[in-house]
């Protein structure tokens, strides 16, 4: 029994870590002025031996579940010996060559193994209201501590990670989760709205600051899904209202006195079009693909840069084997059923983190960089076959008391 409760814990903290608690150790690099490194290695270390520790403990779960961790073990080691090809046979910039044994371990210790150990994990619905409750309480603490530290020692409004030493998209994508968490909590308990709307507001100036234009646009698409579920014309009258009245304010914010350098951003997005470079890098990785379409060519640009969208990418880099491997990764989304979450609604800000990122990788990052978008992938396809594990037993257990009738 102390076994078990160790391991739950062990298993709890993990999931917690590695989805979220990690901002934790990426906010002491910039108020401490240290190279970040001091302090992501160490917790990367932790985290990979931890994966190893989780992986033998439920190696009778990965018996079970094998064809899943089968698929996502050959994703990666795919991509990895295709990075490896392409150190070998590609020319790369100094700097990106330097990086190549770093990039290595990143896709073994930081991808490969910690999606094994996620997808080897029940999420019970006891664990998941727990990590849900306690992520909620993390975001406002530390991303409140953020907004003080931007408003009384480093007063930077633009392009800014707060008090993170990670890149400022990503900031304003840990705003939108807090956001998440508020909305999802208020709509569960309405009686208490005073930590909802101080998340939401912490949530809005994380994103603010960090002039990132994906966090709106994966909020906008998170809105339209759950509209889609609701259905109710009211609801799509008060959206269409907010988008006509958001664009006309940015247009008009954008020649006005106020405007900033997240306006201009926004402005260009809608009215220009202008992704600031990532329909060159989109269609480099594309031509790329058309001249390797079996395996793909190099995995990275010459200059260590990528072509801004995962599926763009897997084709760049690992020609149409790519897609197929990373269908079959995903292949247990097909067992996703809406009773799921209506059963449990703790696992619905799960999903909602998935589909932010999800947004997020058609914009940002390369594969290996990924690693939000790979945790919640991993969350969400473990969370879907342990609702149907247990679906089976339930459906056993009454199949077998009829006949014991």
């Amino acid at each position: 029994m102390e076994i078990a409760k160790n391991k739950y814990s062990i298993e709890f903290f993990f999931v917690f870590l590695i989805t979220f608690g990690y901002i934790f150790f990426y906010s002491f690099a910039l108020p401490l002025s240290l190279p970040n490194g001091y302090f992501s290695i160490p917790f990367r270390i932790i985290m990979f031996l931890t994966s190893i520790y989780i992986i033998y403990a439920n190696f009778g779960k990965i018996k079970k579940r094998k064809s899943t961790v089968f698929f996502t073990g050959l994703f990666w080691l795919f991509y990895l010996f295709k990075t490896y090809y392409s150190f070998n046979h590609y020319s790369f910039s100094a700097e990106t060559k330097s990086q190549e044994y770093e990039i290595y371990i990143r896709i073994i210790s930081i991808n490969m193994f910690p999606l094994i150990a996620l997808l080897s994990i029940d999420f019970s619905k006891e664990m998941i209201e727990r990590l849900t409750n306690f992520t909620f309480n993390f975001l406002l603490i530390i991303l409140g501590c953020s907004f003080f530290y931007v408003i009384l020692i480093s007063p930077i409004f633009a392009r800014s990670s707060g008090m993170f030493a990670s890149y400022y998209i990503s900031s304003g994508h840990y705003g939108l989760s807090l956001i998440i968490l508020s909305v999802f909590n208020y709509f569960l308990s309405p009686q208490k709205k005073i930590k909802p709307a101080v998340g939401i507001g912490l949530g809005l100036f994380a994103i603010t600051i960090s002039s990132a234009r994906s966090p709106i646009l994966a909020a906008v698409i998170i809105v339209l899904l759950l509209l889609l579920y609701i259905n109710k014309l009211k609801y799509w009258l008060t959206l269409a209202a907010f988008i006509i009245i958001f664009i006309t304010g940015i247009y008009y914010l954008r020649y006005s006195s106020l405007s900033t350098e997240y306006i201009v951003r926004i402005y260009d997005a809608i009215f220009e079009g202008n992704g600031y470079g990532r329909s060159y890098h989109l269609l480099k990785g594309w031509h790329i693909f058309e001249n390797n379409k079996l395996f793909g060519g190099a995995t990275l640009f010459e200059d260590g840069t990528y072509p801004h969208n995962i599926f763009v990418e897997l084709l760049m880099s690992m020609g149409i084997i790519g897609p197929i491997l990373f269908c079959l990764y995903f292949k247990d989304i097909t067992k996703f059923k809406l009773r799921c979450i209506k059963e449990n609604i703790y696992y619905l800000p799960y999903f909602l983190f998935f589909i932010q990122y999800l947004v997020l990788v058609q914009t940002s990052y390369c594969i290996f960089a990924n690693i939000e978008f790979w945790c919640f992938s991993a969350v969400i396809i473990s969370i879907i076959l342990f609702y149907n594990d247990e679906k089976i037993k339930s459906d056993d257990s009454r199949g077998n008391t009829a006949r014991d009738y």
